[in-house]
């Protein structure tokens, strides 16, 4: 009897061990919105649209102020969170295997992208799950050329357990079930069928969200949460239109504009006052809301790491004034290599982990987020993976030991909404240097002092473009980035920029 008794006693101490160490593998939520700009939420100064819970996020966590995608276009940005390598280093510097515009009104060729991942990389989803955590992606996935009729890039063949409404496409063809389109079936989003009219899809996907946490919440997981919200097409819940009507109206706003703010070629949206984007970008907000309180009603928020990201900078340039939104006092916006397409809004928050009411001003980049998620939860890093990423963790402990040379981006792609054309910049210090491809020209600027880019430098400082430009050429180099190189087709006659004037 008395050997019983033990037998049992060091059974369920193991059992409580075995319980304990399970719980110890916190979970991780990652949000990432799609062409949200860095001003789209209030706490980096909107007025106008209303993101309370993302503001609240920011006061309960760290806020990153100079937080950049790695790419001002998606696909690139999306493979580089997964990866931890810049877009460059793994050939996916545009969207979906395509080269961008190209023909004989543009004076550069882009090289030819890949539009996946690779096999060979080990994404952050393979990386959680190999110690065991259980994985899934909802929303959004756009890492599988558009051409390619299969599954075979799916995120289910990158280290997901469960794939919820991801494929090959960048929108969906409508927010409304069934989230297809006449028009454009190719965007039909799959998977989703189980509806009902009405559903709104921003809504939809959080419900997927909150039966996963419940069915879940007894082992480690990752959620890969990628809304399709705030892309185009801009297509509001009804019942929250007329509130932000109103709000419109009362501050003296119209619904059209007749100017705007040139740029280049190209003119950028003044003013937030979209009462249809505002919506959006408020369902949004209540949605990440509903899975936080999910968190908290299941007793996992003190075990759960959230993040709050962008793909890129919100969609407010382009060949007109009236784009969805503005992302003032940034200059230009997605596609552009201006503050305005790669500076976007970063929230960290990790209970009893990262201090409340942080905030951090040292330039991060996407890359990053790997290489951070596996350090707060105290898993080995894989540095030969996230070659790129640095983790973000001594920033967020109050720690001085994090040393990071510069940034770099290249977009060697013609894009339809950037009249500037392919270009490369980099972020070293308090200063940006961005390299146009077509001339050879740079521009530089202290963003630090000049978040709105109105001040070129380059005049007056030749010794620091010179130093910024070399730094750029060696990077590109050692990155195995690809370069556009001269159309001998062009005709100026024909530049794609005529069009737009």
């Amino acid at each position: 009897m008395r050997i019983h008794l033990l037998f049992l006693f060091s059974l369920s101490l193991a059992f409580g061990t075995f319980a304990k160490n399970k719980k110890s593998k916190p979970n991780v939520i990652l949000f990432l919105i799609d062409d949200l700009g860095w001003s789209d939420i209030g706490v980096n100064g909107s007025t106008f649209y209303e993101t309370p819970v993302i503001d609240q996020m920011a006061k309960d966590g760290a806020l990153f102020t100079d937080a950049y995608a790695a790419s001002p276009v998606c696909s690139p940005s999306r493979a580089s969170i997964l990866t931890g390598k810049y877009p460059s280093r793994i050939n996916v510097s545009y969207i979906s295997g395509t080269t961008g515009p190209k023909g004989i009104g543009y004076k550069l060729t882009a090289p030819q992208p890949d539009g996946f991942i690779a096999f060979d990389e080990t994404s952050i989803a393979e990386a959680l799950r190999k110690h065991d955590y259980k994985t899934v992606h909802i929303g959004k996935w756009h890492l599988q050329n558009h051409t390619d009729r299969g599954t075979s890039h799916f995120p289910e063949n990158h280290g997901f357990d469960l794939n919820i409404a991801g494929f090959r496409m960048g929108q969906p063809g409508s927010y409304y079930f069934p989230f297809k389109s006449e028009r454009h079936p190719s965007t039909n989003v799959p998977g989703l069928e189980d509806g009902k009219q009405g559903d709104y899809l921003t809504d939809t996907l959080t419900d997927k969200a909150i039966s996963f946490i419940k069915q879940n919440k007894e082992q480690p997981f990752f959620i890969n949460f990628w809304y399709y919200t705030v892309h185009t097409p801009i297509q509001p819940k009804k019942d929250k239109l007329e509130k932000y009507q109103k709000k419109a109206e009362a501050l003296g706003y119209t619904q059209k504009h007749q100017d705007g703010i040139p740029v280049w070629n190209s003119i950028t949206r003044k003013r937030q006052d979209s009462p249809a984007y505002a919506c959006m970008v408020e369902s949004m907000d209540e949605n990440i809301g509903r899975v936080l309180q999910t968190l908290k009603s299941q007793k996992l928020e003190q075990d759960t790491l959230v993040i709050f990201f962008s793909d890129n900078g919100g969609l407010c340039t382009g060949s007109g004034p009236n784009m969805p939104t503005s992302g003032l006092p940034l200059r230009a916006g997605k596609a552009w290599l201006y503050e305005g397409g790669i500076r976007v809004p970063l929230i960290i928050k990790f209970p009893g982990k990262i201090k409340a009411g942080t905030k951090i001003s040292e330039p991060v980049v996407g890359t990053d987020i790997y290489p951070t998620i596996l350090d707060l939860l105290g898993l080995p890093l894989t540095p030969e993976q996230h070659l790129d990423g640095e983790s973000l963790n001594p920033l967020l402990t109050g720690k001085n030991s994090f040393n990071r040379e510069a940034i770099y981006f290249h977009f060697p792609h013609y894009h339809h909404i950037n009249s500037m054309g392919p270009s490369g910049a980099i972020r070293k210090g308090d200063f940006k240097l961005i390299e146009v491809f077509e001339t050879g020209n740079y521009e530089l600027y202290n963003v630090r002092k000049d978040i709105g880019e109105d001040h070129d430098l380059a005049p007056k400082m030749p010794k620091l473009v010179r130093e910024l430009a070399s730094d750029l050429k060696t990077w590109r180099k050692t990155s195995n980035a690809r370069i556009a190189v001269l159309n001998q087709q062009y005709d100026p006659s024909s530049d794609f920029r005529n069009k737009k004037k």
